[in-house]
């Protein structure tokens, strides 16, 4: 009896693929305490397929931020016999005790679902450099999933327009989405078929096809071939009486020919395109 390979087929007939693009939102003034998605997500879609995973991944996350509003914050200037520790301190107590606005990243687990904070970056107005910029977490995200941005008063008031210039930050990201799809079909044929002793055609050509199985449903073995000159001593396949046969990937598009021993009868055929 001849039996597919499931686990080929399946193998086969799977697709995967990534794409790369850049996504970026600003906040301003006008953002307010909103939660800002980093994207606008928009489900692949492909004719004749079927998605089967759809993952996504930020990479290279990073912000700029341009803040005016705030007193400026003066970058230290260490002894040399302070500690590692003593200048690690030194720097935190200026970036989250200094007058400052927050940044905070968010994650949304589903459509719907209530953002959670995971992450926090504190923005002052740095001297003697007119911007800071800082690298985000990596964030591996599945399709029903979001990365939010949202301005957090901590005191010191959200973005604002000043006479020294406009608070803006902005954040952009690496968007790799990687795909897996499957091939569909739209139509099923049932194919006519009279299989005698002398070779002829049971299932003509077809380009567009992309699935064929055969079902002998009869009490007779029958004798398979791609070639015209099928026998009983020369084929490609044979199948007994209940035996079943599906064409494997990649899928061949040409004639199918078929002969049994004696007397004359028909199987079960179906054409997939």
């Amino acid at each position: 009896m001849f039996k597919s390979n499931l686990m080929r087929q399946l193998k086969m007939s799977l697709q995967t693929f990534s794409t790369v693009r850049k996504v970026a939102v600003t906040l301003d003034a006008n953002s307010g305490a909103t939660i800002h998605p980093l994207f606008t997500y928009t489900p692949f879609t492909l004719s004749g397929y079927r998605i089967i995973n759809e993952n996504l991944a930020l990479t290279n996350l990073t912000a700029i931020a341009y803040i005016y509003s705030l007193p400026t914050a003066v970058f230290p200037v260490f002894d040399l016999t302070e500690s590692d520790s003593q200048q690690l301190l030194t720097a935190l107590n200026l970036e989250w005790k200094s007058t400052r606005i927050q940044l905070d990243a968010l994650i949304q687990t589903g459509v719907g679902q209530t953002y959670q904070r995971i992450v926090s970056y504190s923005l002052t107005n740095p001297d003697p450099y007119p911007y800071k910029q800082f690298t985000l977490d990596n964030q591996l995200l599945s399709k029903d999933c979001m990365l939010g941005l949202q301005i957090r008063n901590v005191g010191y008031g959200l973005l604002q327009n000043s006479a020294s210039g406009n608070d803006v930050v902005t954040v952009y990201a690496d968007l790799t989405t990687t795909i897996t799809i499957e091939e569909t079909v739209d139509n099923a044929s049932v194919i006519a078929n009279n299989i005698t002793t002398t070779a002829a055609t049971i299932v003509n050509s077809n380009v567009n096809r992309k699935g064929l199985t055969i079902l002998n449903n009869s009490t007779q073995t029958i004798y398979i071939d791609t070639a015209p000159t099928v026998s009983s001593t020369s084929f490609s396949i044979a199948l007994a009486a209940g035996d079943y046969y599906e064409a494997p990937a990649p899928m061949y598009t040409g004639s199918y020919y078929a002969v049994v021993a004696s007397g004359s009868t028909a199987i079960n055929i179906r054409e997939y395109s």
